[in-house]
């Protein structure tokens, strides 16, 4: 009786408020997605030392190797990018832009690379898909020289280390695809005296499916124009890279940000790459790379430095606020490795994050002088704000854009407030690769991230 009467108020409440009903089934098909990512990841773990007790104890080592391998399976790149989509759908692995328009002409389909905004954005790939996790490696014929969208990061940097050069930054997750990096407007860590990630795109080759084209681009504000747009329904299907670095040698340094004199340490000249932590569980560090500064024995990447360095600066910003004395942070490493500076990023990393109800988003913004009084009041504010809420801000910073970005439990308003009520920001952009934050009461403008990255007049965009 009683859930009679639940149901028909439900229906009242719909048929009254169409956008109630559909924003319901949004959440439930997001508890949904959820659900299956737990239950599949929990059997994919729990699986490996399944496979050791029946070894250890049955002595089954047939049985043993079947489990084991289904472990390796539940691991393959392609199964994962499905789970992360919650879709499988088309996945081409090789042919022409052109091949690529005629599977899909006249539909709008949900693009898909290694599906990483699906899973922070707590969204599924919409029928129809087109996954890009097979299309990868380097063009033939007329496209050699070019490398198709679906390749990872990684792989690509891989392939240029071996010839001694690396791109002047890139971001820190390297199992991205190439494709997603330049649509989702994806940045590096890069200093006032490095370069933007963007700087290495020469031209990338991009299908609209409705109305049918396909046509090169080589300048970047036009290719955010496009994916910028609310009507995007393109795809970039290939890229060619230029203006590649030497992987030269660099050194490592991180120090506490507290203060306007460690602030102004961090903003000084000669940072190719740098970023800046702070949560609730300490005060601001600082880590740049720059030119060699000081003789040293010490190189990285060595035995698990990667995840040491990775786990300090990140993790414990929120938890615990362990780190090693800062004189250990001065390892030499080539650019390469230096933009990689963060571990590849884990089943288990991201099965803890699920299970802790972590949200990760991004804010894009400008501010109209970036110095130490000003960086070292948002490290303050931040501090503030996370030993109330929890989590960590990860701040970067070249030349003019400064991003935030966030990884909370709760209360995702309250950064929108920070920068709102003391830094005078009057618009900022969401990372349209990462999660975005929904009812937010805020009067600054919620821009696209091209109109930051550019800091264009509103009235000037083709959207």
């Amino acid at each position: 009786m009683a859930r009679g009467i639940h149901c028909k108020l439900i229906n009242k409440c719909w048929a009254f408020c169409p956008r109630l009903r559909q924003n319901y089934c949004i959440k439930s098909l997001l508890i949904l997605k959820m659900k299956y990512f737990i239950l599949f990841w929990t059997f994919a773990i729990l699986i490996v030392p399944v496979a050791g007790i029946v070894l250890a104890v049955f002595d089954f080592w047939w049985l043993s190797l079947v489990v084991f391998l289904i472990a390796v399976f539940c691991r393959n790149h392609s199964v994962r990018t499905i789970i992360r989509a919650g879709a499988a759908g088309v996945a081409p692995t090789e042919g022409s832009s052109a091949d690529i328009l005629r599977i899909f002409k006249g539909k709008r389909p949900t693009i898909v690379g290694s599906a990483w905004g699906f899973f922070l954005q707590k969204r599924t790939a919409e029928s129809p898909v087109l996954s890009l996790r097979n299309f990868t490696g380097q063009g033939k014929g007329d496209k050699k020289g070019w490398w198709k969208s679906g390749t990872t990061i990684r792989k690509v940097v891989d392939y240029y280390a071996s010839q001694g050069k690396a791109f002047a930054s890139h971001p820190s997750i390297a199992e991205i695809t190439i494709g997603a990096w330049f649509a989702t407007g994806s940045h590096g860590n890069g200093g006032n005296a490095g370069k933007p990630s963007s700087s290495v795109l020469e031209a990338v080759e991009i299908v609209c499916f409705d109305p049918p084209s396909i046509r090169i681009y080589s300048n970047y504000k036009d290719i955010r124009a496009i994916f910028d747009s609310p009507n995007v329904n393109h795809v970039i299907t290939y890229a060619k890279f230029h203006n590649l670095e030497e992987n030269r040698m660099l050194q490592k340094r991180a120090f506490v940000v507290d203060s306007v004199q460690s602030a102004n340490k961090w903003l000084s000249s000669g940072a190719i790459l740098r970023v800046l932590f702070v949560g609730a569980a300490r005060d601001g560090i600082g880590i740049r790379w720059e030119k060699p500064y000081e003789k040293t024995e010490h190189i990285d990447p060595h035995c698990c430095s990667k995840c040491s360095t990775f786990i300090q600066a990140d993790v414990c910003s929120s938890i615990c606020g362990c780190r090693e004395n800062y004189t250990h942070w001065n390892g030499l490493t080539t650019l390469y490795n230096a933009n990689i500076w963060a571990p590849s990023v884990i089943p288990l990393e991201t099965f803890i994050a699920v299970i802790g109800g972590v949200t990760n988003f991004e804010l894009v913004f400008r501010v109209k002088e970036m110095n130490g009084v000003v960086l070292e009041k948002m490290v303050r504010l931040l501090r503030e704000m996370h030993k109330d809420i929890g989590g960590r801000t990860e701040i970067r910073y070249g030349t003019g854009v400064v991003f935030w970005d966030l990884s909370l439990t709760k209360n995702f308003g309250k950064p929108f407030n920070i920068l709102q009520e003391n830094f005078g920001v009057k618009r900022l952009a969401l990372h349209p690769g990462k999660y975005q934050p929904k009812n937010i009461k805020t009067s600054m403008q919620i821009v696209k991230i091209g109109v930051i990255y550019f800091n264009l007049e509103l009235e000037k965009i083709n959207f």
